[in-house]
């Protein structure tokens, strides 16, 4: 069967990943990826950047994508008929969800993020990635939004989730409490100095 660009671009995502994660590097071979993926060199030039830096951003961004999108549409089917948790709590448990589901990624996210100025490289790759995720979890969550203070509230929970990732990538524990701990106090810290004042609640 004749795999479309989206499903050949998974199949390619999946086989980075599993490369990253034993050779331990990002710098990994468009002939690896052939091997592993069993998709031909001349397909892969038509789908993947032409340096390794950009396909690694490349796959990373198409590995988020799905992740947030299970995310959404698992916490979506979690507070369908939930009256009782705080638009705080939602928020909090879509933020630990995305946590939880980068757990199995943890390692290869570390490679991709070995010094500085790959992680600045890596931030910069993703930015927009991590903006739809908030954008889309106030969405999800709280209705009629204005578009203004929907960007606000984005940008903030972006800032949250990147310190967060800090500590996610830091901790060597294979569970996320401290992850949460830390994704808790820093919402907190947010609504204290007023930009969620009044818009989420505990």
């Amino acid at each position: 069967m004749k795999l479309d660009n989206k499903n050949l671009e998974w199949k390619l995502c999946e086989a980075y990943f599993s490369i990253l994660e034993i050779n331990m590097t990002s710098e990994i071979s468009l002939d690896q990826l052939s091997k592993k993926s069993k998709i031909t060199i001349e397909q892969i030039k038509k789908i993947v950047p032409n340096n390794s830096v950009n396909y690694s951003i490349f796959f990373l961004k198409i590995l988020i994508s799905k992740i947030d999108k299970e995310v959404i549409t698992e916490l979506k089917a979690d507070i369908l008929d939930d009256t009782i948790s705080s638009t705080y709590d939602k928020i909090l448990e879509g933020l630990s969800l995305r946590f939880e589901k980068y757990l199995e990624y943890k390692q290869s996210f570390k490679i991709l993020s070995q010094n500085s100025k790959q992680k600045i490289e890596v931030f910069l790759g993703i930015f927009k990635e991590n903006y739809n995720f908030s954008s889309n979890l106030i969405t999800l969550i709280e209705d009629d939004q204005k578009c203004g203070v929907k960007t606000l509230k984005s940008l903030a929970l972006n800032i949250v989730f990147t310190k967060s990732l800090e500590i996610f990538l830091k901790d060597e524990s294979k569970n996320i409490d401290a992850v949460i701990r830390y994704l808790d106090k820093y919402l907190s810290d947010i609504e204290d100095i007023g930009i969620f004042t009044g818009i989420i609640k505990k």
